[in-house]
């Protein structure tokens, strides 16, 4: 049903005029169908990121973003300029790690947390976005497929802007701060790492969050430039915490190895006790 409703958007959005008000969820709206809005304190949290790959592991930052990790504080991944988007250079990122990892489950797996804030109608939102991908090995990264329709801003004009949320799909930093943004692993098994065994959806170790410059030269599946506030001063680009309540939030986890265990244990009780039963039967 979840699939269904989410090529249903897709197609809805490629019959549409870009700028009109989109198919997905508000800033903070909790009750949408396809990706409502997760709060910080929501009992479908069973577990959070917990580290951060350390630099030279993987985790990058752009140059007008964070310096150092912080496990505490923001890590923010810069907002390349329009030169070093014409360069080539790489936008910022980093991954985080859990103390489980996250499977593929019923509905959403887990949540991204940013700090954007509210501002213009409809359902406008200071944002900055990021790409989402996931991993088993911490090499291999299945990226989310994503939608970004918007063509202007609601309010404002960049870098101080509002973009329609109900716009964007399957990017981290689309609600507002206290609010996580779900994501589905289910959405991932036609991706040819999934394909291929590269990536475990139902053993998922490391989650990537790699910053959108949001000038619209980087694009959503659909082949549409991305916007969102660009260039931002000071904490540039796609803002993160670690910290439990304001980072990655796990719905569905890997299950712990004592209770696998338990599990197995039963299913062979189970076996044992159905031979034995077919013994004694005349």
């Amino acid at each position: 049903m979840r699939s269904a409703l989410i090529l249903t958007g897709i197609l809805w959005f490629c019959s549409q005029t870009p700028a009109s008000a989109g198919l997905y969820s508000g800033p903070d709206d909790t009750t949408h169908p396809i990706d409502p809005a997760i709060p910080s304190t929501s009992p479908l949290f069973v577990e959070w990121a917990d580290n951060i790959l350390p630099l030279g592991s993987g985790t990058y930052f752009a140059p007008r973003g964070s310096t150092s990790i912080s496990l505490t504080g923001y890590n923010c991944l810069g907002d390349l300029s329009a030169e070093e988007i014409a360069e080539g250079d790489s936008p910022g990122y980093l991954t985080v790690t859990f103390p489980r990892g996250i499977r593929n489950g019923h509905g959403a797996d887990f949540a991204v947390f940013e700090n954007g804030f509210k501002y213009g109608t409809p359902n406008g939102l200071f944002m900055e976005l990021a790409y989402v991908e996931v991993s088993t090995n911490g090499m291999d990264f299945a990226r989310f497929p994503s939608i970004s329709t918007n063509t202007g801003p609601v309010a404002g004009s960049s870098p101080f802007a509002g973009y329609d949320t109900t716009n964007v799909f399957n990017l981290a930093g689309k609600h507002a701060g206290g609010f996580g943004t779900p994501f589905d692993l289910e959405n991932l098994l036609d991706d040819q790492l999934v394909l291929a065994g590269l990536v475990d959806i139902n053993n998922i170790q490391f989650v990537k969050l790699v910053d959108i410059p949001g000038n619209g030269a980087f694009l959503d599946s659909l082949g549409n430039p991305i916007l969102d506030n660009w260039m931002t001063s000071g904490s540039g680009g796609f803002d993160f915490r670690l910290p439990a309540g304001m980072g990655v939030g796990v719905i569905n986890a890997v299950p712990e190895p004592g209770s696998l265990v338990l599990i197995l244990s039963g299913a062979a009780a189970v076996a044992t006790l159905y031979r034995r039963r077919r013994k004694l039967a005349p």
